[in-house]
């Protein structure tokens, strides 16, 4: 048995369907345990079988008796050792003649099977003539193979080599190869780019050492462009040889990787550093300001009301604006501070060697100047403002998360704050962030174990004095903390998404409580809940109102829908969709915290809602505040004139009741009539003002 050069890998670019194609009739397919693939019509008439006799079972099934054990070691050796293996045995025909069969195994790792050729050495005369057939076949593929093949001498001077070698190495057919592995005629280059030394070539190295070389990677220079090799390499165990060497061309994978790795640290909207690429670099640049005792200032930049802006203009239009943003931003800064995009309309800044606080308000200041200068895009004027928040190292944080996180924080003050401006981090706001990051994590928990409750704020009709709805309210009852405010909470719980798990939470309670109430003998008594501007917009906010009105068998014209003015105007042709869907159902819909809002009057005949809540700031000042009064005695009138009912919230005082009462409001809710109670408090308020026994 005889091991040929070629490495496991030279194959791997060939299928069996090609070779049956090219070479009909010519080997017999086996896989990896010597079981007969298939087989051709010859070999199965020189056994004297039908090929269907001979395919699914083992070449041991015909090999002679006195020769199985080294069959069988030779189809073990090619599944640790995947070479060309020549080996002979004697195959038994059906006749039971026996029969010198000479193989030549070729394996594919890739398919995991074996091409067998075949010959028949019983027959003496036909010996050379399929010698010859086979060493054409052996050639025939040895040069078509998909990648570059060379066979070397034992000092390394190259002998042979196939035809795709030549074509990469610019070798002539019928070139005398005077050359060696100690390439001299092109530039050869490392992944890193470093130059490759020919005597010092890791391939002189292995044809010294006799050494297996595998997933070598080299480039080659050649006519100012570089052609990237994946190489491997094996000793060849026979006299005066050296190397079997087999050169992959691996260039269009290399771009490949090269782009992903672009695309891992960089946008591909501005080319700026990415988020990770910023974080690989601002070590060394908080290790050189410790050394030198100077600050590093990290700028949060976010532009205001760009999602206005996007929804509006359509993300074309957006994407211009933020590369034009990104080319203010990094001319309005020093040629050595660093700018980047964190995806979205964000940007961050890093500013290093700063000697002091006013060093980034300056920076800042530059960069905000340079926004109030309109866009123009497509001919047409924008302007667009930025908010900036800002924390420095080491003052406000050590490492690069904290930094970051503490910038976000000091932007979303800035937002707060009114937008268009810088503020800068501080240990105040510290405190701010870790209660809020408490309460976070807290909310988590309150929402698996059920601490959330509902309190009902009955309303009242002004002209009857008579209950006529209530409205759901959400609390926290915290274990240790006791009673926590949802103005707490509820900002918190939008920001992060819990609201979603919290507004489906408040739908279904609060329905079930109407069921309860109903049981007991109220009726005609309207449920309101609030639906926050996130939960507005998602997907299953219908389905499940729907779903919890059938489950607990709720008529759906006593359940009312709050929605605030601002969820309602973001996207006011989407909000009329999702409107509509509800009024579907069949559930009312009333306007919340009504006047606060940015919505014109004239805007309402449009809106499918039942009813206006007055703001709570207009009913607190009726009674010192002529404008408050004739804000709602005109709201009353215009919702009145388009067919609303007009509901006051927040009346403590009689005097209040009175002057609300004269503008023309329908419902009163207040403490004046009942502060919010529990399911069971309130049951018992509505039987009583509603004169239902138990």
């Amino acid at each position: 048995m005889r091991n040929e050069p070629l490495g496991k890998n030279i194959l791997s670019g060939l299928t069996v369907k090609s070779l049956l194609s090219e070479y009909p009739n010519s080997f017999q397919v086996l896989d990896w345990e010597g079981n007969f693939v298939s087989v051709t019509d010859r070999f199965a008439r020189f056994l004297e079988f039908e090929p269907k006799e001979i395919v699914g079972k083992s070449i041991l099934n015909f090999t002679q008796e006195d020769d199985k054990e080294n069959t069988q070691n030779t189809f073990e050796g090619l599944g640790e050792n995947p070479n060309i293996v020549n080996f002979e045995n004697r195959l038994v025909t059906k006749s039971k003649e026996e029969v010198w069969i000479i193989w030549l195994l070729i394996p594919l790792t890739d398919s995991k099977i074996i091409l067998g050729f075949d010959r028949d050495v019983t027959i003496q005369k036909d010996i050379s003539f399929e010698f010859l057939l086979q060493q054409q076949k052996y050639k025939s593929i040895f040069d078509n193979l998909p990648m570059g093949i060379a066979i070397t001498d034992e000092k390394g001077k190259i002998v042979e080599t196939n035809k795709t070698a030549r074509t990469y190495f610019d070798i002539q057919d019928g070139e005398l190869l005077n050359r060696t592995l100690n390439i001299r005629k092109y530039t050869l280059i490392q992944p890193n780019g470093t130059k490759i030394y020919p005597r010092k070539s890791s391939l002189m190295r292995a044809l010294r050492h006799k050494e297996v070389i595998r997933n070598l990677e080299i480039g080659m220079i050649k006519e100012n462009k570089i052609t990237w090799f994946d190489i491997l390499a094996t000793p060849i165990p026979i006299e005066n040889f050296g190397l079997a060497v087999a050169f992959l061309d691996i260039t269009q994978r290399r771009h490949a990787e090269e782009k992903i790795a672009y695309m891992a640290f960089f946008d591909q909207l501005t080319n700026l550093p990415n988020r990770n690429s910023l974080i690989d670099k601002l070590f060394p640049i908080f290790e050189e300001a410790r050394r030198h005792g100077n600050l590093v200032g990290i700028l949060a930049i976010d532009l205001d009301n760009f999602k206005i802006i996007n929804d509006s203009r359509g993300h074309d239009f957006g994407d211009k604006i933020i590369k034009l943003v990104a080319y203010r931003i990094r001319e309005s800064i020093r040629v050595y501070d660093l700018i980047s995009r964190q995806g979205g309309d964000e940007f961050t800044v890093v500013l290093p060697d700063l000697s002091n606080e006013r060093d980034a308000a300056v920076i800042s200041e530059s960069i905000l100047d340079a926004m109030t200068h309109p866009f123009v895009i497509d001919g047409e004027r924008i302007f667009v403002n930025i908010s900036i928040g800002i924390a420095l190292y080491p003052t406000d944080g050590k490492d690069s998360n904290t930094l970051l996180k503490n910038a976000d924080s000091a932007l979303n003050l800035a937002k707060s704050q009114g937008k268009n401006c810088y503020v800068f981090f501080t240990e105040e706001l510290q405190t701010v962030v870790a209660e809020r990051l408490e309460i976070e994590n807290r909310m988590r928990i309150a929402i698996i174990e059920n601490q959330f409750t509902l309190m009902y704020q009955p309303k009242i009709d002004l002209y009857t004095r008579k209950p006529v709805g209530v409205e759901a309210l959400i609390r926290w009852r915290h274990p240790e903390r006791g009673l926590i405010s949802p103005n707490v909470f509820i900002p918190i719980s939008e920001e992060t998404g819990m609201i979603l798990a919290i507004g489906e939470w408040v739908i279904k309670s609060a329905i079930k409580t109407m069921r309860e109430w109903k049981d007991h003998g109220v009726k005609d008594i309207s449920m309101a809940v609030n639906i926050s501007t996130k939960q507005f917009k998602h997907e299953r906010l219908i389905s499940t109102i729907a779903e919890n009105l059938k489950l607990y068998k709720v008529d759906p014209h006593d359940l009312e829908v709050e929605l605030t003015e601002s969820s309602v105007m973001e996207n006011a042709d989407a909000a009329v969709r999702t409107m509509q869907e509800i009024r579907k159902l069949g559930a009312k819909i009333a306007i919340d915290d009504f006047g606060t809002g940015y919505s014109s009057l004239g805007y309402l005949k449009k809106l499918p809602i039942s009813s206006l809540k007055i703001d709570r700031s207009f009913v607190s000042e009726i009674t010192t505040d002529k404008d408050s009064k004739t804000i709602i005695h005109a709201v009353s009138n215009l919702a009145h004139n388009l067919g609303l009912s007009v509901v006051a919230e927040g009346a403590e005082t009689e005097e209040q009741v009175r002057l609300l009462a004269e503008s023309g409001v329908d419902q009163i809710q207040g403490f004046y009539f009942a502060k919010p109670m529990t399911s069971e408090d309130c049951l018992h308020f509505l039987k009583t003002e509603l004169g239902i026994s138990d």
